[in-house]
């Protein structure tokens, strides 16, 4: 007998018990169900958990609310030309379940498209914390053996909304208390954070490391240490940990965010082995917070989301980081590098899917390809892959399916072509940041990051956009969604 034939025969036990007991809401019982249901969609290949990632500011919110959108709206409206269910005429229909996680907000999907939709429209709030949705996808069956059992099944598909402030701080999870001060230190030493961070040093100058535990004044030099990761990100930086610094959520104002890091010079100064400091010293209770942070936030919130995913998307936000100069793009390439290797990655099969699943399927967008004019949009990609090059290596070494693309999730322009001089040139129609209407081209994409000399004598501009106008319509406008969707789910919906 298969492992699936066992397993239905389980699950046909567990309702022959149901209706053979009384203990029909026993709580054993309907979680042992549960569970068999779950480990049955998975061998079925019938659930999707996805992972849509990105740093601050790469435009996760709209991705999802446009990803929703597109599947909901996909037998009307919606222009999805290269999402094979559709195109086959296979897609039955899409709908929103009750969302997996009851203790997770539920995804502000109606409240982001009544933001779209209005007469002013405006872009999504940003995330500030974990929220869910589960889509049920019906389509017809392609091929197989099961299109003659059945004629339509369903795909789950499960994804997860978390700020991306808190994704840096997974690989806090391999380091030590030392280690982390010592990656910070080098951090510090860049000349603009250096200065950023002023404040902070001539806070902590004169702490004592070996003095008795002075809550008071390790909160003075955390905030202030806030502060300058704050300011940090206002002028383009990334890579910022910890996380919940910035965004604190429901850990606001306390103690277990009342830690920061110290230097080498303080360490030698004092006399402190952070492997054996003082008891109850002020350094501690930076070692003691610093493990607590790990253990009691970082690590539940990995393990809770990001061990079982098994497809996922990596939001890239190049243009902004070009906009902003060279440290900010350099950084944002730290920052990319850090974060991958937090995830799992191998091809995936049935003892996977059961027992430890692994993402086995990813792709790289670079985001806001509706900033740039259609022919730039390959220089977009390449300048993603040359960014992205060593990590996606390392990826496909793994066995992973990836693939790069530009996309525009929520497409806020129109492109067209200008006279000038007797000559066509590429341009952009939409509406600023104020909702005026503008014209222009928005400059050329390089097709890898230019050297530090390069950023002395020009800049980039690519402009900031706001929302399109719907009027009456219910289907997001948008650049290659259903490449992405056929890419993601196509091989489940056979």
């Amino acid at each position: 007998m298969s492992a699936l034939s066992i397993l239905f025969f389980q699950l046909h036990k567990v309702d022959t018990v149901f209706m053979q007991t009384s203990l029909l809401q026993h709580p054993n019982i309907l979680q042992t169900k549960q569970k068999l249901k779950l480990t049955a969609a998975r061998l079925v290949n019938n659930h999707v958990n996805l992972a849509v990632t990105g740093l601050s500011g790469s435009g996760k919110t709209a991705f999802i609310t446009s990803l929703v959108n597109q599947l909901i709206e996909a037998n009307e409206a919606a222009h999805l030309p290269f999402f094979s269910v559709v195109r086959e005429s296979r897609l039955i229909g899409v709908k929103r379940d009750i969302q997996p996680n009851l203790s997770f907000s539920r995804f502000a999907y109606e409240e982001a498209m009544a933001k779209l939709t209005q007469t002013s429209p405006e872009w999504p709030a940003s995330t500030k914390g974990i929220s869910q949705v589960r889509l049920k996808i019906k389509y017809k069956k392609s091929k197989g053996l099961s299109k003659y059992l059945t004629e339509d099944a369903t795909l789950t598909l499960d994804i997860t909304d978390y700020p991306g402030e808190w994704l840096l701080d997974l690989p806090l999870l391999d380091m030590d208390y030392a280690q982390w001060s010592k990656h910070c230190q080098g951090e510090l030493s860049d000349p603009i954070r250096h200065d950023l961070a002023t404040p902070f040093f001539n806070a902590v100058a004169n702490l004592d490391l070996n003095a008795r535990g002075d809550e008071l004044a390790l909160q003075k030099a955390s905030e202030l240490y806030t502060q300058y990761l704050i300011d940090c990100q206002s002028n383009g930086y990334q890579l910022l940990q910890p996380g919940r610094f910035i965004l604190p959520g429901e850990l606001s104002g306390a103690p277990v965010l009342h830690f920061f890091p110290i230097t080498d010079l303080q360490l030698e100064q004092q006399g402190i082995d952070l492997n054996k400091p003082l008891k109850d010293s002020n350094a501690e209770l930076l070692c003691r917070r610093f493990k607590h942070y790990k253990t009691e936030v970082v690590q539940p919130f990995y393990k809770d989301h990001f061990k079982g995913f098994d497809r996922q998307v990596v939001l890239v936000d190049c243009l902004s980081a070009l906009n902003r100069g060279f440290h900010s793009y350099q950084d944002l390439q730290k920052a990319l590098d850090w974060l991958m290797g937090s995830f799992q990655y191998g091809s995936s099969n049935i003892l996977n899917r059961l027992f430890q699943p692994k993402i086995d399927k990813l792709v790289f967008a670079a985001s806001k390809a509706d900033h740039i004019t259609p022919e730039q949009q390959t220089n977009l990609v390449k300048l993603l892959e040359s960014m992205l090059h060593s990590v996606r290596k390392q990826i496909q070494f793994d066995g992973v399916s990836t693939e790069s693309t530009a996309v525009s999730a929520i497409r806020a322009s129109k492109s067209g072509l200008c006279q000038q001089n007797g000559e066509s040139i590429p341009v952009l129609q939409g509406r600023n940041e104020q909702g005026a209407a503008i014209t222009l081209f928005p400059g050329e994409v390089p097709q890898s990051c230019p050297g530090p000399e390069f950023w002395k004598q020009q800049k980039f501009e690519f402009p900031k956009l706001s929302p399109p106008l719907m009027n009456t319509q219910h289907v997001l406008p948008h650049i290659r969604m259903d490449q992405v969707l056929d890419f993601l789910l196509a091989d489940k919906l056979i």
